[in-house]
Order: C-alpha cells, then structure tokens, then sequence
C-alpha cells in the first residue's frame, strides 16, 4: 500500500505518482478557492468558474467533479443566465486510452493464441520427434541383425569368419592329406 501512497488521492488511483501529485495539488487548490469564495454571492462563484474554465485550473477528475459541483450550483441558481456557465472541457483523449486498452486486450489475446498455438505445434513436433526415433531406432536394430547374420566377414564377426576359413582349409587338407596317403599305400609308395 505504501507504493500506492503517491498514486491514490480522494478515492481515485492515479497511473503514477506524477499524476497523484498533480490531483494533490488540485485538492489543495480546490481547498483555497473554497474557503475564498462566497457562496452566497452567486455572481462572483460564476465568475470564479468561468475563470477556472479558462484558464484550465483543473484537469484531473478531482478538478472537474469540483468544477461539476460548482457548475450544479450554477445552474440551480435561477438568478445565474445558464448561458454565462461555461460547459467544462475535458483535456483528455478517451479515445486514444480506449485504443490502447483495445490494443492491450488484442494482445493478450494474440498472445494466449500463440501459446496455445506453440503448444501444439510442440505436440505435433514431439510426436514426429518420436516417430522419427522410432524409425530409425528400428533401423539400427536391421543394420545390426543384418551384419551378425552374413557371411561376409565385417568388423562384428571377422574373428568367426576367418577361424572358420581356416578351420575349413585345414580340415580339407586333412582329407587331401589322408587320400594322397592311401594311393600312397595302394600303389605302395613310401
């Protein structure tokens, strides 16, 4: 509540604290001109307001309720013409702040639609992520079984491969070797 101190003034809550001090300023003033003016002369409480109005005394909603309080007086003063009260002008663009409320509300809103948007694009990148995964996971597990099941030798079972070659040769020289020595025995060759 202490960082609102500067900002709220007779019930409104200002932006910042330079407005609040300028409301604060006005409530002072407003306090001045209250105690000078004579309400029972409604001739000089006019002419007070039509100088307020002129010179823009007031800007701040404090100001101009003040100001609608007096104009009220004014105007329930059958001895006041009503053309002599001033109409109160308001020196701030309600358009551009309903512009940059629209404008902030169109924003959260687009960024409510983008989150919602990421998340599922995330969604749908996740699950190609996955699949994709999956595939190629798949993949390694072929590549794999495909080289331990050839004949070719590769770097996984050249060990296999090559004793085998040679346990083949030699097992073939073996039978070679036996068959020369029984035409050596048949023909009686020493």
């Amino acid at each position: 509540m202490e960082e609102d101190s500067g900002r709220i003034i007779d019930g409104y809550v200002f932006v910042d604290r330079e407005n609040g001090s300028i409301a604060k300023e006005e409530v002072q003033r407003i306090n001045y001109i209250s105690s000078k003016i004579n309400e029972d002369n409604p001739e000089a409480v006019l002419s007070v307001y039509n100088k307020m109005i002129d010179s823009n005394t007031f800007l701040t909603p404090i100001g101009l309720e003040y100001l609608r309080r007096l104009q009220d007086y004014l105007y329930k003063r059958h001895d006041i013409d009503d053309s002599k009260i001033k109409d109160i002008p308001v020196m701030v663009s309600y358009v551009d702040i309903h512009n940059q409320l629209n404008n902030k509300k169109d924003i959260e809103r687009d960024e409510r639609l983008s989150r919602k948007k990421k998340v599922k694009t995330f969604r749908k990148e996740y699950r190609n992520s996955l699949f994709l995964n999956l595939i190629m996971a798949l993949m390694i597990i072929v590549m794999y079984l495909i080289v331990i099941k050839s004949d070719t030798p590769n770097m996984i079972n050249y060990e296999n491969a090559i004793t085998n070659k040679y346990a083949s040769w030699e097992q073939e020289l073996t039978e070679r070797e036996s068959k020369i020595r029984e035409k050596e025995n048949e023909l009686d060759i020493q």
